[in-house]
């Protein structure tokens, strides 16, 4: 039934959005031709770079580029600089990011803690983005892009100056191969916010795949790929064995686009899920699947840009992709003696952005995730999560900003004991793309 309701809301959202533009006075900019994670565009924080195919990689302007000599490629550097200043008022077990799932509910020894202080550069980040032509024997020729990004994102202190690979990925012509973003997620509808997790709530992530996406018409395109495939399965009867997939994810899109930047997505997932164990425990395969909608509309689209971003969706087995149910490693589902039962899960948000003037900006956002738990799992597995953000941004200029973001975020384990957490992120972010 979840699916049946979720398929009706993507038919009728493309008609809300194409009624909201046709309201709007003002439609003189693409607020795609603005550059992300900058004043003026719709996600002013979000730096998360678009993934483009065939012709968009021909763009001759390809901003901050400059020729390596001695071939015929074009090379772009970029990133940033972020330094964040963090206070907890409450035990958040992850200290970098508002990880939903890490808040310690009442009752628990690490409630008693309370609030700590950090300050940490990791988000900082560096990219490589390389574009040339392949020129077949035949003498066709087709767009090529080579892309690496890096960031020290990891949330183990014993690794927290580590390198992380995010992104690596070659483009050739309309297929992608490598590690790129999830495809039935949505980059556009991610709220702008300061903390990394960007609400918690958030489907998809980065994954291993091969990509073939193209466009039907200036309004419609497409994506289809094969990912790598992950899961989480709880074992609470110590079984022997684990998970291990055996076919890949399959996933894709299709987005429609207005003229005036707003889009709807719907997304789709399926993929494989197994357990594979000794003699005397059975193998057990079975499918999981989720389906995603996502988009964003925009209003008095003029040089500065407001936005209501927003996403759910629904699914079995896929309850890995979302941060906050993923953080005790129990999400996907369940192993028994003889079954293999996937976890029912529901997420959902919503954002919206605006700017009060020229160079101040805020974004509000909420975000909740709920799933189905067995009676066999333990009372302290997380049922539900969700958080609120409200952020204000100050734009000196293009590519410095500061700000500071109120975050509450609650959890809730299957026994019904739960606990909430309030912090408060400070930033400076210095911009070099």
């Amino acid at each position: 039934m979840g699916i049946r309701r979720l398929l009706l809301l993507a038919m009728l959202i493309p008609s809300m959005a194409l009624q909201a533009q046709q309201d709007t006075a003002r439609v003189v900019l693409d607020p795609d031709s603005i550059a992300p994670g900058v004043q003026g565009s719709v996600n002013p924080l979000t730096d998360n770079t678009k993934v483009m195919t065939g012709d968009e990689l021909l763009d001759s302007n390809f901003p901050n580029s400059w020729p390596v000599f001695g071939s015929d490629v074009r090379m772009s550097v970029g990133g940033y600089v972020k330094a964040d200043f963090i206070r907890d008022f409450d035990y958040i077990g992850d200290r970098y990011e508002m990880a939903t799932g890490s808040i310690a509910v009442e009752g628990s020894p690490e409630r008693e803690l309370g609030g700590i202080t950090t300050f940490h550069a990791k988000q900082s980040r560096v990219n490589f983005d390389l574009r040339s032509k392949a020129a077949w024997k035949s003498g066709k020729e087709y767009p090529l892009q080579v892309f690496v990004e890096f960031d020290w994102f990891f949330d183990s202190d014993a690794m927290r100056y580590n390198t992380r690979l995010r992104l690596a990925y070659g483009v050739i012509g309309r297929v992608l191969v490598g590690r790129s973003w999830t495809n039935s997620g949505d980059l556009s509808a991610i709220p702008s916010t300061i903390d990394f997790s960007a609400g918690d709530a958030l489907y998809g992530g980065r994954a291993a795949q091969i990509r073939l996406q193209t466009k039907i018409n200036d309004q419609w395109s497409y994506v289809v790929a094969l990912e790598d495939a992950g899961g989480q399965i709880d074992n609470p009867l110590g079984l022997g064995g684990g998970f291990r997939p055996l076919w890949p994810n399959l996933a894709g899109n299709v987005k429609w686009r207005a003229k005036s930047g707003s889009s709807v997505q719907l997304g789709f997932d399926a993929f494989p899920m197994s357990w594979v164990g000794p003699d005397s425990v059975p193998n057990v395969q079975t499918a999981g699947a989720a389906v995603t909608v996502t988009g964003r509309v925009l209003f008095d689209v003029t040089e500065y840009t407001d936005a209501l971003v927003y996403g759910g969706g629904f699914g079995e087995g896929m309850a890995h992709r979302v941060i906050a149910l993923s953080w005790d490693g129990k999400a996907s589902g369940v192993i028994s003696d003889n079954n293999l039962k996937l976890a029912p899960t529901w997420w959902g948000f919503a954002g919206y952005n605006h700017y009060w003037n020229k160079s101040l900006n805020s974004t509000v956002s909420v975000n909740y995730t709920t799933t189905e738990l067995a009676d066999i799992q333990s009372d302290q597995t997380i049922l539900s999560a969700g958080s609120f953000h409200a952020n204000l941004i100050w734009f000196p200029t293009k590519l410095v900003s500061t700000g500071v973001e109120y975050m509450w975020g609650l959890r809730e384990n299957k026994d019904g004991a739960q606990g909430t957490a309030t912090r408060i992120q400070f930033m400076v972010k210095f911009k070099f793309h």
